[in-house]
């Protein structure tokens, strides 16, 4: 056989590159499509492919080539558009930008829209993938599953009042689904219309018994709820336990020694700039790790700054989102973790299916979720003796860790400014302030602060969380309020602001009005940080509820902490008239034994001690019975 017929033809060329693009063998499978282009093979297609595989073999510079000669060949070829967007986006969205308006230039149309509506959302810019869905939906209004990710799109611009019409068309339109509604109810809270979001909730799980984002979202919301008991609470949650009940593990292979290095996991979506983060990174950062190996599990989708910085400070980092929750487990599993931390509950990112398996011999409930999870794979939470004291112990199927100081431990805002007098000594008249997601601030809330401004004709009040942002939301809440016969004229506003500005905002306040049943957490310690004090009302029972008393507690505040609402009111008007005193309190305010990282991870890690030598003494006893047991 001559040498000539031993080269391969052009079609076998392209077979066996193919072939080593769908098995990600993408070093292998760019040089077979250059080959073939080589030899005269030259199509958009085997450029968009080349350049799919020199992206994924790390040669940006060389894809991007790819990709605009595929385009140059076919402008209007929307998947290479697609997929140099998608190379272009981390780095450099305002070529990814022009990209997509150079191919829907060349008559791209729906597609384009579609696939870049998808790229931006991955990208987490939400406020580019709008206008894309915004344009498909105009030539496709029936399209019940784009006009649901319109819905969430403008959910996460904090536009949830424009969201609800679209998602209440969707739960119309797909009366047969239970996740229709989830995302319907979900705007609802949002919008601060909490009795009508947990209605919707309620109903999804009516129809669907395992549906677990419907479950979830009710069990957050009914921290919110005014009007209920702690102990209505701790039922529902039991409620969802029962539901997604799994049977009990294989034994652990960990060697139960109470006093080795201990192998510590942390499962979270909130590694990021989330309260979470706030309250995690300098806590973290103190911890020796003679004693402890700290390993992060990652199942979030977005980063930031204070995600990198958490990623130094584990000694391992595994980025786990894209797996289900079993898959994950068995990741755990393997890890060999003694102690499993979960620290997002049923919040937005709950991954507490994972908790569920049971991965590792001890799982405890920290930071992200201060309530009960009701799951019987949960065995402790932190807390402490304010925030969870003995006649609340029947509401949690965890048993309490609590630490020697609060529960909560923040690391100190770079963005934070200098603590400054209260405003009221310059401007005749004082500001209240909350700084509160919506769904807190219900209509016993909304009474309250009414009833307050009437008894302080020149008081003003400030309210800034994202939503405010939305006029139709803004409008709703200045509603609500008159209603309740609040004076409109003295409400103040505001919707996001960058940390910077956020913080120089709490300068312009003279003390906060907690929300209740669901008080301030990040909010509180950081207005504490800025030296501004906050009013909170004695919790109902559970965690969440007594957030703010044990804050409060930490830096000596236990005289802003009303017993009831009739004492809120009489509080916030008589505090409201001493500027002075005021002054003087603001001035000595820190966060004090909240910021003390140090003291806090001391604590903490006689925790983990703590709760490994119980689970060791757990094994030493089964050990003696099963010893006896065969002796007998």
């Amino acid at each position: 056989m001559s040498e000539k017929a031993s080269v391969p033809s052009v079609e076998v060329l392209l077979q066996q590159a193919m072939a080593r693009l769908q098995a990600r063998e993408f070093h292998a499978a760019a040089p077979l499509f250059q080959r073939a282009i080589a030899l005269g093979s030259d199509t958009p297609e085997i450029r968009n492919n080349l350049g799919q595989a020199l992206r994924f073999s790390g040669d940006s510079a060389a894809a991007e080539a790819a990709f605009r000669e595929a385009l140059r060949q076919r402008p209007a070829y929307v998947r290479a558009a697609a997929n140099l967007a998608a190379l272009l986006l981390p780095k450099r969205a305002d070529a990814a930008t022009e990209v997509f308006a150079a191919v829907l230039a060349a008559g791209a149309g729906e597609a384009l829209h579609r696939a870049a509506a998808q790229l931006w959302k991955d990208a987490a810019r939400p406020d580019q993938a709008l206008h894309h869905l915004e344009a498909v939906l105009k030539t496709s209004p029936d399209d019940a599953l784009l006009r649901s990710e319109l819905g969430t799109t403008l959910m996460g611009l904090g536009c949830p009042s424009a969201a609800i019409p679209h998602l209440a068309q969707v739960a119309a339109a797909l009366p047969e689904r239970a996740d229709a509604k989830v995302n319907y109810g979900l705007a609802l809270q949002q919008s601060g219309d909490i009795g009508a979001a947990m209605a919707v909730q309620r109903r999804a799980i009516e129809q669907d018994p395992l549906c677990r984002p419907a479950w979830q979202n009710l069990l957050l919301g009914l921290n919110y709820m005014p009007g209920i008991t702690a102990e209505e609470v701790a039922a529902a949650h039991r409620a969802y336990a029962a539901r997604f009940a799994r049977p009990a593990p294989a034994p652990f292979a960990n060697t139960p020694d109470p006093d080795r290095r201990l192998r510590i996991g942390m499962l979270s979506g909130d590694f990021r700039q989330h309260p979470v983060g706030y309250f995690l990174e300098a806590a973290i950062a103190q911890h020796q790790r003679a004693g402890f190996h700290l390993t992060a599990y990652d199942v979030g989708k977005r980063a930031d700054a204070t995600t990198a910085r958490l990623r130094g400070l584990f000694d391992q980092w595994h980025a786990l989102g894209s797996l289900d929750d079993a898959a994950i487990a068995a990741h755990i599993r393997a890890d060999a973790i003694d102690i499993l931390v979960d620290l997002t509950g049923h919040t937005e990112a709950s991954r507490i299916g994972v908790m569920e398996y049971r991965p590792a011999p001890v799982q405890v409930s920290w930071i992200g979720y201060a309530n009960t999870n009701g799951v019987a794979a949960m065995d402790w939470i932190i807390a402490d003796a304010v925030v969870l004291p003995p006649e609340d112990e029947s509401l949690y199927s965890e048993k309490p860790l609590r630490l020697p100081g609060c529960y909560l431990c923040l690391t100190p805002p770079q963005e934070a400014v200098a603590p400054s007098p209260p405003p009221m000594l310059r401007q005749g008249h004082v500001t209240f302030g909350c700084f509160n997601n919506l769904a807190k601030i219900n209509y016993e809330v909304l009474a309250a602060w009414a009833t307050i401004l009437a008894r302080l004709p020149d008081a003003r009040l400030l309210l800034k969380t994202s939503v405010l942002g939305e006029a139709a939301t803004a409008q709703k809440l200045r509603a609500r309020f008159a209603v309740l016969g609040g004076d409109t004229l003295r409400l103040d506003l505001e919707g996001h602001s960058p940390r910077k500005g956020y913080f120089a905002r709490y300068g312009t306040v003279d003390f906060m009005l907690d929300p209740f049943p669901f008080p301030g957490g990040t909010t509180t310690a950081e207005a504490i940080h800025a030296g501004v004090p906050s009013l909170t009302r004695r919790g109902r029972g559970g965690m969440i509820s007594r957030n703010g008393e044990t804050l409060l507690s930490a830096v000596g505040l236990t005289d802003w902490i009303a017993a009831d609402t009739q004492d809120y009111i009489e509080k916030a008007v008589a505090f409201a008239q001493d500027g002075q005193k005021l002054a003087a309190l603001r001035a000595r305010l820190s966060l004090g034994p909240l910021a003390d990282a140090a003291t806090y991870a001391r604590g903490l890690e006689a925790g983990w001690r703590q709760m490994w030598r119980a689970w060791c003494q757990e094994q030493a006893k089964a050990g003696a019975i099963s010893s006896a047991a065969e002796k007998v």
